[in-house]
């Protein structure tokens, strides 16, 4: 009877190797799981960067479009596609929203359209910025009047370099007549 007690008295708690083991699957599992965790944080962020520029540019490439189509002319007078062509001016068939001017904005590269003597509407976020706006007037051998838009626009110019992202757009619109 004296060496079942003796037995019993031996396997109570753990020794020092085995709470070590312990302790490192342990550890193990936490670095994994805050290593996972970190990876889907800055995979959601990167997701974030990316919609945020092809939204803006959706709505930027739409907004100029529709505004073009819609325009009766461009105003050569006022036109600044050899000073700056970044600036467009166009003659609208209202003469309240003439002359309907779509540039970007002097002080962070946000689209921006004026009509008539009306303050500016913004088109697109603070978070985005156009770094290069460009309206090149392509005219062939019919009167329609072209206009081919570019533009790059980027998002994360202050921020992290993981973040960063740029998209650049093209395309050509025509005046309806």
């Amino acid at each position: 009877m004296k060496g079942k007690t003796k037995n019993r008295k031996r396997n109570k708690g753990f020794t020092l190797v085995e709470a070590l083991i312990y302790l490192a699957i342990i550890g193990g599992v936490i670095g994994a799981f805050v290593s996972f965790s970190l990876s889907v944080s800055q995979s959601r962020g990167k997701t974030y960067v990316v919609q945020e520029v092809q939204a803006n540019s959706r709505l930027a490439l739409d907004t100029i479009t529709q505004t073009i189509q819609s325009a009766s002319g461009i105003n050569i007078s006022s036109s600044t596609f050899d000073i700056d062509p970044g600036i467009l001016s166009l003659q609208m068939s209202s003469s309240t929203l003439n002359p309907t001017v779509i540039s970007l904005s002097q002080d962070d590269g946000v689209l921006q359209m004026t009509e008539g003597v009306e303050s500016p509407v913004f088109f697109t976020s603070n978070e985005v910025r156009i770094s290069n706006l460009q309206f090149i007037r392509l005219n062939q051998g019919n009167n329609r009047q072209n206009i081919r838009v570019l533009m790059t626009i980027e998002y994360g110019a202050d921020q992290d370099v993981n973040y960063m992202y740029s998209q650049s757009l093209q395309t050509a619109v025509s005046l309806r007549k």
